[in-house]
């Protein structure tokens, strides 16, 4: 073989294998690209992509799953999860921009702590699911474990900046005073005890006989001093309650059937009595009465912080302080 044509054939060999080489990196770079997570919104520098979006999506499926008959369809429903989602991926990036811009950190060791924490849970309720680490995750999580990490640091960040920031939100007495007025009948609420016998309205009259009979007896027992939690936990039907001793904490605004909260709040502390409800008889004690703002002042001042803690939020979310951009991949989401 001339020594030209050799030369030739080495010459398009090495084109051949550079030709090769670029498009091995062109499929390669294309593949990394379309399994890439897009970016659904950003917030000014910050960006959710479709990982982060999905595991905050996830969790909303679960958090509002009781409500869904609410809702006409099906595909109703998620469409009102998914703006939920991206309402709250939005707050959280523009509190983690608020953080930055305060200086405000977290310990890294307590991060790596509730991390710890946090990755133990998941891997025993795979264990407990049957399913491997990675499947749970995916399908609990709306993501995997290793990208989850990243996502749930800033969680972490994104709730102890909100403490942070409730707790120096300023309360003087006066309003305190002013809001506990205003809001009285949700914040004021009686401690009482029940032991449900169970009973139809109309079951027959010498069913109705029979459990009014063992209310009584039961409550005869109350009044002569037994321990009413081992009571709740041996006669109670109420499932709800009798392993916490039959404790209920009713407010003014709350729902329970008519007749159980009237008892509750024509009655003072220490008074016992059967109550008859739809749901049978209840065997009742008044424990507490809570009707002051000293009663409670603790808890209504947090819920004070709380509620100027929103008034915040809701301005800066109104604000154009940050660059909010919704992207075409949440559409598509």
């Amino acid at each position: 073989m001339p020594n030209q044509e050799k030369k030739k054939i080495t010459t398009d060999i090495k084109i051949f294998a550079i030709v090769s080489i670029v498009i091995a990196l062109i499929i390669t770079a294309a593949i990394i690209y379309i399994g890439k997570p897009k970016d659904i919104v950003t917030v000014q520098n910050n960006r959710v992509n479709s990982d982060e979006f999905r595991f905050y999506y996830t969790q909303n499926l679960s958090n509002y799953s009781q409500y869904m008959s609410y809702f006409s369809t099906e595909q109703e429903y998620l469409s009102y999860i998914k703006e939920q989602t991206l309402q709250q991926v939005i707050e959280i990036q523009i509190l983690l921009l608020d953080a930055k811009k305060d200086g405000f950190k977290v310990d890294t060791k307590e991060i790596n702590d509730i991390w710890k924490q946090m990755e133990q849970d998941i891997r025993e309720n795979a264990s407990m699911s049957g399913l491997s680490v990675r499947d749970f995750s995916k399908q609990a999580l709306g993501t995997n474990l290793s990208k989850l990490k990243g996502i749930y640091n800033n969680y972490i960040i994104y709730q102890k900046y909100i403490e942070h920031k409730v707790n120096e939100m300023p309360v003087d007495d006066e309003e305190l005073t002013a809001y506990y007025e205003e809001n009285k009948e949700s914040f004021d609420y009686n401690t009482v005890r029940h032991i449900l016998i169970l009973c139809e309205r109309d079951a027959e009259d010498d069913v109705v006989a029979e459990k009014s009979k063992m209310a009584q007896d039961v409550l005869d027992k109350v009044n002569n001093g037994d321990d009413f939690d081992t009571l709740a936990l041996e006669y109670s039907e109420d499932t709800g309650s009798q392993n916490t001793g039959g404790v209920y904490e009713v407010t003014q605004t709350s729902d329970y059937v008519p007749e159980f909260k009237e008892w509750t709040f024509t009655h003072k502390a220490g008074d016992t009595g059967i109550v008859r409800t739809d749901h049978g008889f209840h065997v009742m004690r008044l424990d507490n009465i809570y009707d002051s703002l000293e009663a409670q002042k603790e808890y209504i001042q947090m819920a004070l912080r709380y509620n100027k803690f929103q008034t915040y939020m809701n301005e800066s979310l109104n604000s154009e302080e940050y660059k909010v951009d919704v992207k075409d991949e949440y559409n598509q989401f």
